[in-house]
């Protein structure tokens, strides 16, 4: 068959739904507000970190209801399952949060002591671990960094655990600043990279 005879070509079919572009347009309309936001989050972290002892016992407190919400939400949920053996699990699971809860709301100290122990020996589990993985992995590149991460967490975990009970005012209040500064940073760049590459329609083109 020549090539005369052959079928015209089947122009290509446009592409529908949402591109990338269109799910880009309200966060560039309102990157003033993702920018404000990241810039309070890293202000109220640089006061976590000046008032360690009071996020503190925001965190445990915030620990508290969360369990509470948490379990209250699971007990719910169990009368809605089918069969009494799943339910009463999930009924079981719910109790326990919401006893959880109530105990750390009850006597926050305690919390705090015992939430502090738990995230020293968290470091100290994921520093071994993290050492281990980086002499698994001498090939690489990377396995210096690795090693570098774990002997770092592993020294933290164990300096709390030196330091308790005293460690316990500051640990969680500082973890939680240091959250918010890198949460609020992410923020913040997230913010200027889409103010600074798209106008809302197309990419800016480049310079």
């Amino acid at each position: 068959m020549s090539d005369a005879t052959q079928a015209p070509a089947t122009p290509p079919t446009p592409r529908t739904g949402h591109s990338l572009a269109s799910h880009l347009v309200p966060l560039r309309k309102n990157w003033g507000w993702l920018m404000g936001a990241g810039i309070i989050l890293v202000l109220l972290g640089i006061f976590g970190l000046v008032a360690a002892n009071l996020f503190t016992v925001v965190s445990v407190l915030s620990f508290g209801a969360m369990m509470l919400i948490a379990g209250g939400v699971l007990i719910a949920d169990a009368f809605r399952r089918e069969g009494w053996k799943s339910r009463v699990a999930v009924l079981v699971i719910g109790a326990l949060y919401i006893a959880t809860g109530a105990l750390v709301l009850y006597n926050p100290l305690q919390a705090v002591v015992a939430l502090t122990i738990l995230c020293a020996a968290m470091l100290v589990a994921t520093g071994a671990l993290r050492i281990v993985m980086a002499f698994q992995m001498r090939e690489l590149v990377v396995w210096g960094w690795v090693l570098a991460s774990g002997i770092l967490s592993l020294l933290l975990g164990i300096f709390i655990m030196v330091q308790l009970p005293q460690a316990a005012t500051w640990v969680l209040g500082t973890f939680l600043a240091i959250e918010l500064i890198f949460q609020g940073w992410t923020y913040i760049f997230v913010a200027r990279a889409i103010r600074s590459t798209f106008d809302g329609v197309h990419p800016k083109p480049a310079a």
